[in-house]
């Protein structure tokens, strides 16, 4: 087997009858996605896709992402999922800087291929795939992998995961985004079954969930959050909820077990680059959302002068392991890795450091606050200073908060801007939108 066309292909030969994926409703078995995919293959051939080619995706929603990669894998070619939220000018640089051969847009109303650089290079015969970063710090970029450096380790995740035949996994946002196009796969390769939808609604997710059986829940704890908020009826069903990419508050899991009463919360530790470091199965009891838990067998993680490096054979091309990805933090005495957030989360207050994700958490606890986002902005007299956008409940005064939040924070780290919002914004893969927030600045 050399690519997730052909796993497809290998689930279909036995299970061809079975739920793969309901997106809003609409249903795909093995079979029919297996035939969904082979049209849109056909369609993209007659447009002169060929293989080894790296080429971006602009899909109209969950369904034709993944139908449009895996169709493009059957051709050889390498399939590149676009970002949704992205400008057309990002998108022109994406394809500039990264020697893009074409750009394929798909969905129910649209099928057009533009040919960019016949000159690109083929893609090397292992590479069946490439992923963006998420461009919060520039431009996104293109790393691309073998088909053996996430599928190799899917029996690692789904053990701990607990994802097997029986999966019905509820995930949400753009296959774009690493962590949900990486867990559909785990799932397609355990036989399980995957739900999906567009909306963002927590009401409307926890109805999915419920009529769905969902038995597990993949989100990063931004969109946990607004499902915590829209609990509904007890949902004994799920057994699993799966978060990374952020760390979890405590509120947010307390929500979350009210509902989802015989849950366990797993929060992992991955990046773009490599692939899942470590995980934890949260406890009530937890008082520290930095501890990201011990790495996944096969995985090792040391801290060289407070930097976090893995060794780990499952990577994209062109790493060299140990790897350190930008990520601060130490091990602790069992082993666990302790998170002090991006080199770039860190403020410089002339010249006293303070980590944005160490204030977050002080400020989340405050007992108005449903969520908040902590990060710099230039200042004359400082260099930088602090920016809080915070979520309340709706009751609380401005004045009295900022008063307030002296209880709660160092003076020296009480942000020198406050602003208040109804719901942070977030990009397509349910991430802080971060430029959205510097605009309000």
């Amino acid at each position: 087997m050399k690519n997730y066309y052909e796993l497809l292909v290998q689930q279909c030969s036995v299970m061809a009858d079975k739920l793969m994926l309901d997106c809003d409703g609409d249903r795909f078995t093995y079979g029919s996605l297996l035939d969904f995919v082979d049209r849109l293959a056909v369609s993209a051939s007659e447009k002169g896709i060929t293989s080894y080619k790296p080429i971006l995706i602009i899909a109209e929603g969950p369904v034709y992402q993944v139908g449009a990669f895996l169709a493009l894998e059957r051709l050889g070619a390498v399939p590149i999922l676009m970002h949704q939220d992205c400008s057309s000018d990002v998108v022109e640089t994406i394809m500039q800087e990264n020697n893009i051969y074409g750009m394929w847009q798909v969905g129910a109303m649209q099928n057009n291929f533009l040919r960019l650089d016949e000159a690109v290079a083929d893609r090397y015969p292992w590479e069946v795939m490439g992923a963006l970063t998420s461009g919060s710090t520039g431009v996104p970029k293109v790393l691309y992998r073998s088909f053996e450096s996430w599928a190799d380790f899917f029996q690692e995740q789904n053990r701990v995961f607990g994802v097997d035949a029986d999966t019905v996994m509820f995930l949400h946002g753009s296959m774009s985004f690493t962590g949900n196009l990486n867990m559909f796969m785990s799932v397609l390769a355990a036989g399980g079954s995957v739900i999906t939808c567009r909306r963002i609604s927590g009401n409307y997710w926890n109805m999915l969930i419920m009529r769905n059986f969902a038995t597990h829940i993949y989100m990063v704890p931004a969109k946990l959050q607004i499902l915590g908020r829209a609990a509904m009826a007890e949902n004994p069903n799920v057994r699993q909820i799966i978060a990374g990419s952020q760390l979890i508050s405590l509120k947010a899991q307390q929500a979350l077990r009210k509902t989802f009463t015989r849950a366990d919360i797993i929060l992992y530790y991955g990046t773009s680059e490599l692939n899942y470091i470590s995980y934890k199965h949260l406890k009530p009891n937890d008082t520290d959302s930095r501890n990201l838990g011990k790495p996944f067998d096969g995985v090792k993680v040391a801290s060289v002068n407070g930097d976090l490096y893995v060794d780990t054979k499952y990577h994209v091309s062109g790493v060299k392991v140990p790897y350190c990805c930008g990520d601060t933090g130490y091990i602790n005495d069992a082993g666990e890795i302790i998170f002090n957030g991006r080199k770039t989360d860190w403020i410089n207050k002339g010249g006293y450091k303070i980590s944005c994700l160490k204030l977050e958490q002080q400020i989340r606890n405050m007992d108005c606050v449903k969520d908040v986002a902590v990060m710099p902005f230039e200042d004359a007299t400082r260099g930088q200073d602090i920016a809080a956008f915070v979520v309340t409940d709706g009751n609380t005064d401005s004045k009295k908060f900022r008063h307030d939040v002296g209880e709660y924070v160092d003076e020296r780290e009480r942000p020198k801007k406050l602003i208040f919002l109804e719901m942070l914004p977030l990009n397509d893969r349910g991430k802080v939108n971060k430029e959205a927030l510097r605009e309000l600045l």
